[in-house]
């Protein structure tokens, strides 16, 4: 017998996380043209630069974090699972909830700790944004992936 699985929760989280790029997307244009007017052109490329750097070291992680919660989001869409295996899934949900959040806290604090420099203020932002940006987009791709794999 087929193992059938209930899609509905994730395609809506897909959307969501859909606007919430979109949302992520504006919010990193509109930090862009802010700082683009305070600093000079070229310290602006620099800083742009140091971003896509960082952001192509990051992007192994992430694309790792988002798949693992791809993965378990289409093992909890399973139809028929016990109470344990629905509890062990809960356990990782919430510690990637955890996990998370405490990446945005890191953010926040580090971005407050940071020098009052408009360029080194708008790398940690940028940073943050196109990580949960990244975040967001492997899922969605790791998700629909899996999804069409199990239908």
């Amino acid at each position: 017998m087929a193992q059938t699985f209930d899609f509905t929760r994730l395609r809506k989280l897909t959307v969501i996380h859909g606007f919430v790029q979109a949302f992520l997307l504006v919010l990193l244009a509109g930090t862009s043209y802010v700082l683009l007017g305070k600093v000079p052109s070229q310290v602006f490329l620099n800083s742009i630069i140091r971003v896509v750097v960082l952001q192509l070291i990051l992007f192994y992680p992430v694309y790792k974090f988002a798949l693992g919660d791809a993965q378990r989001e289409v093992a909890t869409a399973a139809a028929g699972l016990s109470a344990d295996e629905q509890q062990a899934l809960r356990r990782k949900r919430v510690f990637s909830d955890i996990l998370k959040g405490a990446l945005i806290i890191f953010f926040f604090t580090f971005s407050l700790r940071a020098p009052a420099a408009p360029q080194i203020q708008f790398m940690i932002l940028a940073v943050f944004l196109l990580s949960y940006l990244t975040y967001f987009q492997c899922f969605n791709y790791a998700a629909k992936k899996l999804m069409k794999a199990k239908s």
